[in-house]
């Protein structure tokens, strides 16, 4: 550059400066991207989720927030430099899903009067804390409050809190009128009328970013045939609250029929629905602890609540005849209102009415776990122990393929590959 100005020398060598600034950017990134960090879980009782049968004495290996492998121990390949953790004798399985609670709902119905989006974010991570501290690393969020749903599962995803993983449908639709509008509750359901509303309702949950769509009665055959299809055509998943009223079984039966994709409560439902839900492969969540729960609450109210508490303890018979048709059943919670105060161990109770209703543990554990993930669509990044899967694990003291209320016994929790320690031991030790 001999003979040009000292200006002139500064405006070329200026781009040469940016490419420099890009390639160093590259080369910093890519160089971040190897880093892998390692971590082992050795001599585990190993329940996947899937179904199978334990595997003693197994490894669990985890690459940053995956799993890479898992299998028995001397067939595995562990990394170097891995942090290791032994959990000899104590059981591991996927990190457990809740498949229906609402966790921006105040603990009371009268606080909907000061309800904003605010508060509700506040009570979000700290419920979803509270989940997570006993293995629940992954919740599905089935009607919120405006835009706070997916205000928190932005959050969580910033890591801007610790806590269970948000899964969100955003607010439900509903008709004028309709389930959740009842009461004092404001902004947690959409209400639409007409084919058209029903669509366009479905349409904007998609535009805000819902992972799922919620439909809730009533409404008419015709606008439920109109969201299910407009949400497939979306690619979305659907699910439908069972119902609302003394008799009318008609809003299940249409929603059966218009191909919803998961029934919420095992309530409301006719012998010939349930064998049309198995038939088509439609998920249930039967919430049996709050129906159980609400229908002793209605008991304390009077007889003319009668009809009432006769539809919620229905869902003890209701649960067998899923179970025998062949439905797939995740786990869900649904306590609202003052009953939000039997969080969070109110989860096992749920699990644990599986089994006494006559499941087994394997197949509670498995409700909790992977249907868990097939009810949020996220089956092919949660929900089991395998090869790419994200890593979310829980470390149990106990066996509860022997005892299910082991599965109250969590000594560590992994999410996403992040160990949580419960309790002040040191976990680690090097290989």
């Amino acid at each position: 550059m001999k003979g040009l100005s000292p200006a002139k020398r500064k405006i070329i060598a200026f781009p040469g400066l940016i490419l420099f600034f890009v390639f160093g950017l590259f080369w910093s990134s890519h160089a971040q991207e190897k880093e892998v960090k390692y971590l082992v879980l050795l001599g585990a009782r190993l329940i996947d989720g899937t179904g199978a049968p334990p595997l003693e004495n197994a490894v669990i290996v985890i690459a940053n927030d995956r799993i890479l492998d898992c299998g028995k121990r001397g067939e595995v390949k562990i990394p170097e430099k891995a942090e290791i953790i032994e959990v000899k004798g104590k059981t591991v399985i996927p990190g457990l899903i809740d498949a229906h609670l609402h966790f921006t709902y105040p603990p009371k119905e009268e606080e909907f009067f000061f309800i904003n989006e605010a508060i509700s974010a506040f009570r979000a991570a700290h419920f979803l804390r509270q989940m997570l501290m006993i293995g629940v690393t992954t919740v599905r969020d089935v009607s919120s409050f405006g835009r706070t749903g997916y205000e928190t599962r932005k959050a969580f995803s910033l890591g801007l809190f610790e806590g269970s993983r948000p899964i969100v449908t955003g607010p439900g639709i509903t008709s004028t009128g309709g389930h959740g509008t009842e009461g004092y509750r404001l902004g947690i359901v959409e209400e639409a009328d007409g084919v058209e509303g029903f669509r366009r309702a479905v349409r904007q949950r998609v535009k805000e970013g819902a992972d799922l769509i919620k439909i809730l009665p009533p409404y008419s055959r015709e606008e439920i045939f109109a969201a299910i299809e407009e949400a497939h055509f979306h690619e979305k998943f659907v699910t439908v609250h069972s119902g609302v009223y003394k008799a009318q079984y008609d809003f299940v039966r249409w929603a059966v029929e218009a191909g919803a994709d998961c029934i919420e409560h095992a309530y409301a439902l006719p012998d010939d629905v349930i064998s049309q839900m198995a038939a088509k492969k439609i998920y249930c969540v039967p919430t049996l602890s709050i129906l159980l729960k609400l229908g002793n609450q209605y008991k304390e109210k009077g007889p003319e609540w009668e009809w009432k508490i006769k539809k919620y303890f229905e869902c003890r018979e209701i649960f067998r005849k899923l179970r025998a048709a062949g439905v797939k059943m995740a786990i869900g919670t649904d306590a609202v209102g003052e009953n939000m105060v039997f969080y969070p161990h109110f989860y096992f109770e749920e699990v644990e009415n599986f089994v006494a209703l006559g499941a087994t543990p394997m197949e509670a554990l498995v409700a909790a776990t992977k249907i868990g993930a097939e009810v949020c669509a996220a089956s092919d990044r949660l929900g089991t122990i395998e090869k790419g899967k994200i890593a979310d694990l829980v470390v149990l003291a106990g066996d509860p393929l022997k005892d299910i209320k082991q599965l109250r016994t969590a000594t560590l929790i992994i999410q996403a590959g992040r160990p949580i320690q419960i309790g002040d031991t040191n976990i680690f030790c090097q290989k």
